[in-house]
């Protein structure tokens, strides 16, 4: 029994193991591997090379990668990441790296499923001293195309790099030496140009229409670039350099678009730069021109289902180029309303429109902003009325009433006698302070004639009363005329005085 027991352990331990082997190789059977090409090199100190990072999907549905990996900074340096020729065709994190940390980072990923051994991307490295220059991957997640996005992956190169002192012969950069036709074997002489960075003032966004036919483009020449191939083409894989006639050496660093090069349409600026390692990435910068309004258009009147209701509007402007963008539509005297073209082929429906005739405009703008506008007269019979004028009118009714016309014209009477009074009495002071001023002349006039006439009565009086013997008669007349004097300046004295109380 207990050797039985025994036997029976052991088959119960091969047969888990043989299920773990089965469950771990079984589901790796098909699994996707990166590798770093080539894997190895010998390099002198300062001397640049190119490092390809691959992925082989062995029978798996590949549609994204994302990775991290480590290299000695002390040995190598990292002077560029291109991805020109990536399976790629989207990045979620864009290619970077870090010469002091030593890390090179990337996640990206394919629309379409990857099945075959490709590219990634293309690592320049320059040697700077001696030793030896390790790449290895850090993190590593492969991604199977299928609904739970699986992780597969089996395995992942190493690289390792010998960088020493020596100089190795470096063949000449004019005629480089022909290859072995029984060797695989190539000749690195450097790193090929990148891809052109274009820019243009006036066509700024490759996405976006223009309704300009002229304008410059232009671009940064690498100090070793020794010619460019500058073609403006129909097609998006256009190769310049193809042509010998886009081929300008020595180079140029813009191109000018004019009416005559320039057509309705997509084209595409293909630009490619030359070194001394030949052709190789190329840039085709996409230009949209549209500078044709869109084609005349109707806009067609739907009357109503019932002789009061409201007509719908249908309109459908044709633009071959870009296409129109949006509608403006104004009703009568309406603020404008923008439309899409999706809206304006269901129809509009008119509303809230009194009856009468009424203009309706459209204006229709294609994707480069060119305009054509399209109106129509709209008659209106649905005995609609606005609100906000019915009830101005019913408000007005409400203030001109009998009453209320009758107060009005009262109010205006009595303003018109405050006004007259008011003028009236201005007038009176008017008048009263003339008299005041009258008045005081007189009293300075009369003053200074009773002080003319005393003196000279005086005078008179001094006359006769030398005599040393006058007559009786002599003697009233002389005291009679001074009483008159002295009586009449003190009556008229008091009158002025009286007149001066009264303007008081």
């Amino acid at each position: 029994m207990l050797y039985l027991s025994r036997n029976l352990t052991h088959v119960a331990l091969a047969s888990i193991l043989y299920l773990g082997l089965f469950f771990l190789f079984g589901n790796s059977s098909y699994a996707a591997d990166l590798s770093i090409s080539p894997s190895t090199g010998s390099y002198s100190v300062g001397q640049t090379f190119t490092a390809t990072i691959k992925v082989m999907p062995d029978g798996v549905n590949i549609n994204s990668v994302e990775a991290s990996l480590a290299f000695n900074p002390a040995v190598l340096s990292v002077v560029s990441v291109n991805k020109t020729d990536s399976a790629f065709s989207f990045w979620t994190t864009e290619p970077i790296f870090s010469n002091s940390a030593g890390t090179i980072k990337f996640d990206g990923g394919s629309l379409s499923p990857i099945t075959t051994s490709s590219n990634l991307l293309a690592i320049t490295f320059r040697t700077l001293v001696e030793g030896i220059g390790s790449i290895s991957f850090t993190e590593t997640s492969i991604f199977e195309v299928d609904s739970r996005s699986t992780a597969v992956y089996s395995s992942v190169d190493q690289a390792s790099y010998t960088v020493s002192s020596s100089q190795s012969p470096v063949p000449s950069l004019s005629s480089p030496p022909a290859a072995d036709d029984d060797s695989d074997e190539t000749i690195d002489f450097g790193d090929s140009p990148r891809a052109p960075l274009i820019e243009s003032s006036t066509f700024l966004d490759p996405d976006t229409w223009y309704k300009d036919t002229t304008g410059l483009f232009t671009w940064t020449i690498p100090s070793d670039v020794t010619a460019v191939a500058v073609e403006l083409s129909d097609d998006p894989d256009n190769i310049p350099q193809d042509n010998e006639q886009a081929i300008i050496d020595p180079p140029a660093k813009e191109f000018v678009i004019t009416d005559g090069i320039a057509k309705e349409g997509i084209q595409y600026l293909s630009i490619s730069f030359q070194n001394q390692s030949g052709w190789k990435a190329v840039t085709n910068r996409e230009l949209k021109i549209d500078s044709t309004p869109p084609e005349p258009f109707v806009i067609t009147v739907q009357a109503g289902a019932s002789s009061i209701s409201f007509p719908t509007l249908r309109f459908d402007a044709q633009d071959k180029t870009s296409g129109v963008e949006f509608y403006d539509m104004t009703v009568a005297d309406q603020e404008p309303l923008k439309l899409t073209p999706d809206e304006a082929r269901l129809g509009y429906l008119l509303a809230e429109l009194e009856d009468g005739t009424h203009i309706v405009k459209v204006v229709a703008t294609d994707m480069a902003g060119n305009i054509r506008e399209s109106s129509v007269t709209v008659s209106i019979k649905a005995g609609w009325i606005n609100p906000l004028k019915a009830e101005d009118e019913g408000l007005l009714r409400g203030i001109f009433t009998a009453l209320n016309i009758f107060i009005f014209f009262l109010i205006v009477i009595i303003l018109l006698q405050i006004i007259y009074f008011w003028y009236e009495h201005k007038q009176l002071k008017e008048k009263e302070e003339k008299l005041r001023r009258e008045t005081k002349e007189i009293q300075d006039q009369m003053e200074k004639i009773f002080s003319a006439l005393r003196e000279e009565i005086y005078d008179q009086i001094n006359n006769i009363t030398k005599r040393k013997k006058l007559t009786v008669k002599e003697k009233q007349a002389v005291e009679g005329l001074t009483q008159a004097l002295e009586v009449s300046e003190t009556l008229i004295e008091k009158e002025i005085n009286d007149v001066k109380i009264i303007l008081k």
